[in-house]
């Protein structure tokens, strides 16, 4: 089966920006070695990107990007700079967006869903911008179309979710560990059989919900990981997250 990394494949789709630049070659200019996870504000003509040190970065090529419409929170964003207005005290960046690739949200459940879709793995270092946005990759079954627009259909089929379980759903809920029960979900689970391509994709989860303020020693992820297109584990896998040690440096 072959394999397709998601991220690629919506660079492509979705928002590659020509690799030209207006500002000239070569130095002082760079261009980061690889996307960041940036926090989205603004709108079409008026973007702005925001890294995790609170650097924002106000794109040149505004126009590069007006056919992308998008109400996601978080970007892979990848830019062009001039190395020389980069300073430790610079706030405020001025630089032309190379790609940028809205990141898509896993929802909260407020009740406990079956999964219908099949999901291979679910990375075991989830990514954190901050305490309350945590970034997770996963690997799931899709059917292949080289047509966009059919792919675009089928992606949008699925959706994916973590409910947070109660300490009489869940042995190892406790004060100090949450547990989180995630679920992938197609809207014609009947076409399974056609899902036969793995693809991966990252996701954003907001935690503030969850954590209500707290801060726990560790948040588990539990899931059932399926070895086929057909094929789903009765036993959950689990993801450990040593949450609170992550953090301990800001608390």
């Amino acid at each position: 089966m072959k394999k397709t990394k998601f991220a690629v494949l919506f660079t492509a789709l979705i928002a590659v920006l020509g690799l030209s630049s207006c500002l000239g070659d070569p130095d002082p200019y760079t261009t980061l070695p690889y996307p960041s996870i940036m926090k989205v504000s603004g709108s079409v003509g008026f973007y702005e990107f925001e890294d995790a040190s609170g650097l924002v970065v106000i794109p040149k090529n505004q126009e590069a990007l007006s056919t992308i419409f998008t109400n996601a929170e978080f970007a892979f964003v990848n830019f062009k700079y001039d190395t020389r207005e980069l300073t430790n005290g610079t706030k405020r960046l001025q630089a032309e967006i190379i790609n940028f690739v809205p990141i898509n949200d896993i929802m909260e459940d407020y009740v406990k869903e079956e999964s219908n879709g099949h999901t291979s793995t679910i990375s075991q270092s989830p990514v954190f911008f901050d305490k309350n946005n945590m970034f997770i990759s996963l690997e799931y079954y899709y059917e292949k179309f080289e047509e966009y627009d059919k792919l675009k259909e089928e992606l949008n089929k699925h959706s994916f979710g973590l409910y947070l379980a109660k300490q009489e759903e869940d042995e190892d809920v406790t004060d100090d560990t949450l547990v989180l029960y995630f679920s992938h979900r197609v809207s014609d689970p009947e076409n399974n059989n056609k899902r036969t391509t793995r693809g991966t994709e990252t996701y954003r989860f907001d935690l503030s919900n969850v954590l209500n303020g707290n801060m726990p020693e560790k948040i588990i992820i539990k899931y059932k990981a399926s070895t086929s297109s057909s094929n789903m584990n009765e036993k959950y896998s689990d993801i450990v997250i040593e949450y609170r040690k992550i953090f301990s440096n800001n608390i």
